[in-house]
């Protein structure tokens, strides 16, 4: 589950301090001046919540921060002024907040060295801005103060541990080595977060691209072979520096191109495996599978621009991952539906179209038996009702003729009460507001009065 709150820019914090209200994307600029009111709405509830996570344990008790935030310089020729934006965000048992910079610090500061480009303190409704002095390319320190989480009274006085970026410190009573001591609330206040922010260069545009080192060329998918070792494993470490071996993000600078960081770590490879189902130990080793793939990221240092590439990884030895499957016809018109039975979008395969299903039906969670459609040999998620493709059995209760209309027979035939006859899906509604069933696996136009089978 993931809980997306507007993204607000620090400058903004100064507006919502004292009048909430409902708030856009807005950045920092060296025109921001402070802003008064008669009137103030406070709360003393942290605005970090990760109440929805749920109680932890022992072996659960790690939460992930992350500060965001970019600054860009100002380009006084032009009219554009700095900016300087951001967000926390932080993630518990499977739950992520992205939480404002407005919302969650009670006081932020820009410093350069000794001198202050940027403050804002929430106590006093003061913001003292001076971006139009950031320069591009340097480094500045940025400090949130009385920041709060809540994790709710499930957690209550409850140790937690912060996993934090490198280069982020905090600071707080209740925190010490990393860990946080939640109070009878299961809420830890006042905490200060301390971090580097490098300036970008809001006059460099250019994109950033990854190129394949040996031909030289860009390349939007990479593909990557490699062997996995006696025991069918392949290492994450290995295959990162493999993967960047092959592949270099680029950006034109100052008339000739520079090379830009990858910035994929082995922990995002080993998260990007295990939600494609692929167990990664604490070694960094992993079953290997015959086909998968790692996403190698990049973010130029320069002007913030980032690129992503796509590696589709062959290992020939690799556990095979193609699905059995089958082709069938579709007998009446379906939607497609995931794993807990909820139609996935307005797309529908048309009847008497054939698809290709896993060898055998699942019943999800309402009890109904469906195929999972298999691509490429590869499971999808999503779901035919089988009632669709094999039909349903169902005992005539009266005598019953076969249509092709709501006028008109389709033949000459009498099915005779206590026949089994297939069925397939849903009845369809004819223009005499009957309701008939599609009957025979075929194309032709026959079907049966549902009234006859009650």
């Amino acid at each position: 589950m993931k809980k997306n709150l507007r993204i607000v820019s620090a400058a903004a914090a100064a507006l919502l301090a004292v009048a909430p209200i409902a708030a856009t994307a807005m950045p920092v600029n060296a025109a921001t001046t402070a802003t008064t009111a008669t009137t103030s709405t406070t709360t003393n509830k942290p605005t970090v919540d990760l109440s929805g996570a749920g109680s932890v344990s022992e072996s659960k008790d790690t939460v992930n921060v992350t500060p965001s935030f970019t600054l860009t310089s100002a380009i006084p020729a032009k009219g554009v002024p700095a900016t300087l934006q951001g967000s926390i965000e932080a993630s518990l048992n499977g739950t992520s907040v992205t939480a404002d910079v407005a919302d969650v610090a009670k006081g932020v500061t820009l410093t350069d060295g000794n001198k202050t480009v940027y403050s804002y303190n929430e106590h006093e409704n003061k913001v003292d801005n001076n971006l139009s002095a950031v320069e591009a390319g340097k480094e500045y320190t940025m400090t949130l103060s009385g920041v709060g989480f809540s994790f709710g009274k499930a957690n209550a006085k409850k140790t937690l541990t912060f996993k934090l970026p490198k280069g982020v410190t905090v600071e707080g009573a209740n925190y010490k080595d990393g860990k946080v001591t939640l109070d009878q609330y299961g809420n830890v206040t006042d905490l200060k977060f301390t971090l580097k922010v490098k300036a970008y260069d809001s006059a460099n545009t250019n994109a950033v691209s990854f190129y394949d080192k040996k031909s030289g060329l860009v390349a939007t998918q990479g593909s990557y072979m490699t062997l996995a070792d006696e025991n069918g494993d392949l290492n994450v470490n290995t295959l990162l520096d493999k993967l960047k071996g092959k592949y270099e993000a680029m950006q034109f600078k100052d008339s000739k191109f520079e090379t830009v960081n990858v910035n994929t770590t082995p922990d995002d490879v080993k998260a990007e495996l295990e939600k494609a189902g692929i167990k990664v130990d604490a070694a960094g080793n992993f079953e290997a599978p015959d086909t998968f793939t790692v996403t190698l990221n990049a973010k130029s240092d320069v002007n913030g621009k980032t690129a992503s590439l796509p590696v589709v990884v062959t290992v020939p030895n690799g556990k095979s991952t193609v699905v059995p499957s089958q082709s069938k016809t579709i007998m009446h018109n379906a939607y497609f539906y995931d794993k807990n039975a909820k139609r996935v979008g307005t797309d529908k395969v048309t009847r008497y179209n054939t698809v290709t299903v896993a060898m055998n039906t699942t019943k999800l969670a309402n009890g109904i038996s469906y195929y999972e459609v298999i691509e490429n040999g590869k499971a999808t998620g999503k779901y035919i009702n089988a009632d669709n493709i094999d039909g349903t059995k169902r005992t005539l209760k009266h005598n019953a003729y076969v249509y092709k209309s709501s006028k008109k027979r389709a033949n000459k035939v009498v099915l005779k009460k206590g026949t089994e006859v297939t069925t397939y899906g849903s009845p369809y509604t004819f223009k005499n507001g009957k309701k008939y069933y599609k009957i025979g696996a075929d194309t032709k136009k026959t079907y049966v009065r549902v009234e006859n089978f009650d």
